[in-house]
């Protein structure tokens, strides 16, 4: 890997870390606004919190996929 790359490495391994760090409590308020009962409906409240609950995972699974992508990468260096 050429030093270019290496820094277009760089920058996107802070850039993906900022991000994470913006958003990774995205769903954090609602969830726990949910968990607390503050929201109420029946069925529909609860499923709502289920899709809250499996955004939430997904969104954190996708992050620490995208970091762990480009560390690799960089290690490979």
């Amino acid at each position: 890997m050429n030093e270019a790359e290496a820094a277009r490495l760089q920058f996107l391994l802070a850039r993906l870390r900022a991000l994470s760090d913006e958003h990774w409590h995205t769903f954090t308020a609602s969830r726990r606004a949910m968990d607390d009962h503050a929201w109420v409906g029946g069925t529909s409240a609860r499923d709502f919190a289920r899709r809250l609950e499996s955004s939430d995972s997904a969104l954190h699974a996708e992050l620490r996929k995208a970091l762990g992508l480009v560390e690799d990468a960089l290690r490979r260096a």
